[in-house]
């Protein structure tokens, strides 16, 4: 019984004579050793850089979500401009009521985005930060369940937030940090290696299916908003420089006892002086703050910033115990974060300095910063850059997604060398890869929307209910990764789309069921803060379970033995000696392969 020959034998004499030889090429050589690290970049981390995606596009509208999380403060009125010194007067009366040994607190006052007075305080200092939500009219306090909300997905995102108080972010921001270099590293080395990238973005052909499909759909999302992806990278990157690049720090920043004078470094990256940033030892006593006389401090602030909006207060003790008020201008003002800030004494009201540094260094990084965070962003560019972020997470699913793919049509090009095809069965390599691709491109929408299902339906007074609502959500993207995992093929892929689309519908019923903020209400008022969200949810679902049917109806065709052979017999070169008839159709379904 013969077998059969390699691609080369294959091929008459006088072919592989006339069959050309290319001479070496550097510039190939480049872009193949590019397109290997692209490839290994991507698929190393590549379901981890999903996910820091996804919960990141979700966090620019981490407020909204918030507020939807926490139903009781659907109803707050509106407040009125030239209303805060009011506000926050009322608010901190309220405050030293229910603590009156507070010993720091920080006051976000309300605007179109949270209607409520957002106070962060603690007794002791070196205790963790409580959280307050307030009436902007009484000032009085607001039951709301527990919940992190959209916090989740902030936290998640950067530091792999696994609980309300987590305990390894500072580990988890190491490995968001290394799975964002290598996705800067993919972006690069992606520009490279599509050496017609701009002209294949013109080109989408899902027609075609296959391995030509996905790579024309990863092209054209690479590509489409190509500059977002390095900003959003490297700032995201920058962000934490003090942890990642501790060098230039050290060597410019050096006390005098051999160690890193850190906390010089950050005073002079925020604008402020050394001796007037509270640092404490562990454990030490810090006074109560006194009534503050915020109504005067505010105004000062209002005139000074000609009428400027105020974002936030903060009143603490600096490192003599001197008590001092911080206020801080609304974040929308300006795209450099942070924005301007004013000191006062606390106890005499009087101005002590202004915190606005202007280097270049620092305003470098103070853009870089605003633009990743875009809490200046109005909802139009907001819903923008969502979109950009969605399209990021397409980006990375299809290059997941094309590399199952590729390798699979390479196993297919193998088979058909073989005179009698094995049945087909994934390797435990492309297996693992498929099974984690269901796991994570379709398990974790699901678990985004169990998340948010679970705020609605756990009760009100079950303890650490917040920790509760992130168990359902690491539960169900468990589950959803060990489907993958037992069932790899395009079944498992529908399935768990099929559940995300039933799971972000059933958001918007669960809402009307269980509060007063449904769109049966908040749509005839107007109220588009809440309508958004449960209109974005529908849309959600209606996107996932497009995808859900397409994947349903569209079954492959089984390639049978009649049609295999009915393929490649058009294909098959004419044998030019009887030899070649030892192996009929064996040249023929390598060409058909090939």
């Amino acid at each position: 019984m013969s077998t059969a020959p390699t691609t080369e034998s294959a091929l008459p004499a006088q072919a592989r004579a006339k069959t050309p030889t290319k001479a070496p090429n550097d510039r190939e050589g480049f872009r193949q050793a590019m397109s290997w690290l692209h490839t290994w970049a991507g698929l190393v981390l590549g379901w981890l850089l999903f996910a820091i995606f996804l919960t990141g596009t979700l966090s620019f509208f981490r407020n909204e979500l918030n507020l939807w999380t926490h139903p009781e403060l659907h109803g707050l009125p509106a407040t009125a401009a030239g209303t805060e010194t009011n506000t926050a007067e009322k608010a901190l009366a309220a405050l030293h009521r229910k603590v009156p040994d507070v010993t720091q607190w920080i006051m976000h006052l309300p605007d179109e985005r949270d209607p409520a007075v957002n106070v962060l305080w603690r007794g002791s200092g070196n205790g963790r930060f409580e959280t307050l939500r307030m009436n902007p009219q009484t000032g009085e306090p607001v039951d709301i369940r527990q919940s992190m909300g959209g916090d989740f997905f902030y936290r998640f995102h950067f530091e792999l937030r696994t609980a309300q108080k987590g305990r390894w972010t500072l580990e988890g921001r190491w490995v968001v940090g290394v799975a964002t270099l290598l996705m800067f590293m993919a972006l690069l080395t992606g520009v490279v290696t599509h050496r017609r990238i701009f002209k294949d973005f013109f080109t989408f052909r899902p027609g075609k299916g296959g391995q030509r499909a996905w790579l024309d759909a990863h092209n054209v999302t690479g590509v489409l908003v190509l500059p977002f992806y390095p900003m959003i990278t490297f700032s995201g990157l920058m962000i934490f420089h003090s942890m990642y690049l501790p060098s230039g720090i050290a060597a410019a920043y050096a006390g005098a006892d051999g160690k890193v004078d850190s906390n010089t470094y950050f005073a002079d990256l925020q604008g402020d002086q050394p001796e007037r940033r509270a640092r404490r030892e562990p454990g030490a006593k810090v006074e109560p703050l006194p009534l503050i006389p915020v109504a005067t401090i505010l105004t000062a602030a209002q005139k000074h910033w000609d009428g400027g909006r105020i974002g936030s207060i903060q009143a603490r003790r600096d490192a003599q115990g001197h008590p001092v008020v911080e206020v801080t201008r609304h974040e929308g003002d300006r795209l450099q974060y942070r924005p301007p800030r004013l000191l006062f004494d606390a106890t005499t009201a009087q101005p002590v300095g202004e915190l606005n540094p202007t280097s270049p260094a620092v305003t470098t990084y103070g853009v870089l910063y605003g633009l990743h965070m875009a809490r200046f962003a109005s909802p139009g560019l907001r819903w923008a850059l969502f979109g950009f972020g969605l399209l990021g997470c397409l980006m990375i699913a299809t290059g997941m997604v094309l590399w199952s793919v590729k390798r699979s049509a390479q196993a297919q090009r193998k088979v058909a060398t073989q005179a009698t095809p094995a049945p087909q069965r994934l390797p435990l390599g492309e297996r693992l890869v498929a099974g984690l691709n269901i796991g994570t491109l379709a398990g974790l929408p699901l678990a985004c929307a169990v998340f948010l299902a679970a705020n609605r339906l756990l009760p009100l007074e079950l303890p650490q209910r917040a920790d509760t609502e992130l168990a359902c959500f690491f539960a169900t993207w468990g589950l959803a990764l060990v489907w993958g995992l037992l069932c790899p093929r395009r079944l498992g892929w529908t399935a768990v789309f099929a559940l995300a689309a039933a799971a972000w519908a059933l958001l918007p019923v669960l809402n009307a069921l269980t509060t007063s903020a449904h769109l049966g209400a908040t749509l005839p008022a107007g109220d588009w803060t809440w309508a958004a969200l449960d209109l974005a949810f529908l849309a959600a679902s209606a996107v996932l379970g497009a995808v859900a049917w397409h994947l349903h109806r569209r079954r492959p065709a089984p390639a049978t033995p009649a049609r295999r052979a009915a393929r490649t017999h058009v294909a098959a070169p004419q044998a030019p000696t009887p030899a070649a008839h030892t192996v009929p159709n064996a040249a023929s379904e390598i060409t058909a392969g090939t």
